[in-house]
């Protein structure tokens, strides 16, 4: 049942049984899954904790490193104190991102993971780049249910994997994200699965996490405090998802010390009772300012406009994450029938459609506006 669909007593005895399971679970929560998970755990250090990644031999650090917001000090500083983790994409800061990586690889590759998202058409490109000689976690780039299907999505892994130049496969998804995740849960080359997964996305997918789960697979949350701007209200989000045990590390751009320090202490502390109310309370009173990912409005579009696309541009490349470039490149990757918004105003089939009743097309009235050369 989705909290949101709860009455405030329900949701509350359901944190309350929540929390105090949790807490009983995790004392002394700092060391307690290290001893659990065992021997090996790369880049190990006290104050992290560490879960194991589905049925593989590996252990990630509960908090990753998104590349958005990539900078080289707070790399440092993150991986000294245990992340294991780094998430890159050629996308980013139109690849600067990727060169800010590369020099912390050349002191630190041994103490991490690289996942990498991209279709790989020349990875011996991206190696050279980063200066590695292979990349951990091949993160699939896709976006429709059937594109996870597809029979022959792994070839291309499969022929990297046998010159050692990938390990494992990963899925990452930022749109139709319940039918993505549901279609990678079935398919066993996947070991790490990463959608976009603010509040409003991670109740509607009680069913889906729990069938990732058990397949044996492990989630690494990214996207998950869009719209969220209180620093309380996100460490208190960041105890909540780690409450749940298919979540392996949530993926976050952490661009300063004081804020890598908040979040390893918030993934040590147990969920408060007062910080559910919190949550309860933003979750009922921003409902229509969470996308969910879940792509009904493109899908119902007559005109095929790239809704969520635009959308994500503006919300959070440009506006949360303050990264104009990549929001721009990502823009202009978008053909003319995909920007074309005109007919929006004097249609609204999307926003019918919409179970958070998201005024979509205000939205992509401001997003004309701000990018303005990329639209027809």
């Amino acid at each position: 049942m989705s909290f949101l669909k709860y009455n405030r007593r329900e949701f509350l005895q359901k944190s309350a049984l929540a929390s105090a399971t949790l807490g009983a679970a995790i004392s002394g929560i700092a060391g307690t899954e290290t001893k659990e998970t065992g021997k090996n755990i790369l880049n190990q250090q006290s104050g992290m904790r560490y879960r194991r990644l589905g049925n593989t031999d590996i252990y990630l650090s509960v908090i990753s490193f998104g590349g958005l917001v990539s900078d080289e000090s707070v790399y440092h500083y993150g991986i000294d104190r245990g992340v294991n983790l780094m998430h890159m994409s050629t996308s980013y800061k139109g690849g600067e991102a990727m060169r800010v990586l590369a020099n912390v690889l050349k002191a630190k590759r041994d103490k991490v993971y690289v996942a990498f998202k991209d279709n790989f058409d020349d990875i011996d490109e991206i190696l050279k780049i980063l200066g590695t000689d292979y990349i951990d976690f091949y993160m699939i780039n896709r976006h429709a249910e059937e594109d996870v299907k597809e029979p022959g999505l792994f070839q291309r892994f499969e022929e990297l994997k046998k010159t050692g130049k990938v390990r494992f496969a990963g899925l990452t998804t930022h749109k139709d994200v319940p039918k993505c995740v549901a279609a990678a849960a079935e398919r066993e080359e996947f070991s790490l699965i990463m959608p976009a997964m603010n509040q409003t996305a991670y109740d509607s997918m009680t069913k889906e996490i729990e069938a990732v789960h058990k397949s044996g697979k492990g989630i690494m949350v990214m996207k998950s405090m869009k719209g969220i701007e209180d620093n309380e209200l996100e460490t208190a989000w960041l105890k909540k998802l780690l409450q749940d045990p298919a979540i392996t590390t949530v993926n976050k751009g952490i661009g300063s010390f004081e804020m890598y320090d908040r979040y390893a202490k918030a993934a040590c502390e147990v969920l408060t009772g007062y910080e559910e109310q919190q949550l309860y309370k933003y979750a009922q009173n921003n409902r229509s300012n969470n996308c969910m990912m879940c792509s009904a409005c493109e899908k119902a579009c007559p005109n095929n406009v790239e809704i969520s696309t635009i959308l994500r541009c503006k919300d959070y490349y440009l506006e949360q994450q303050n990264d104009p470039q990549t929001a721009l490149d990502t823009m202009q990757r978008l053909n003319k029938i995909q920007l074309n918004t005109r007919m929006c105003a004097d249609c609204r089939i999307c926003e019918s459609v919409c179970p958070n009743n998201i005024a979509i097309v205000d939205r992509l009235v401001r997003a004309r506006q701000l990018f303005a050369d990329c639209f027809v």
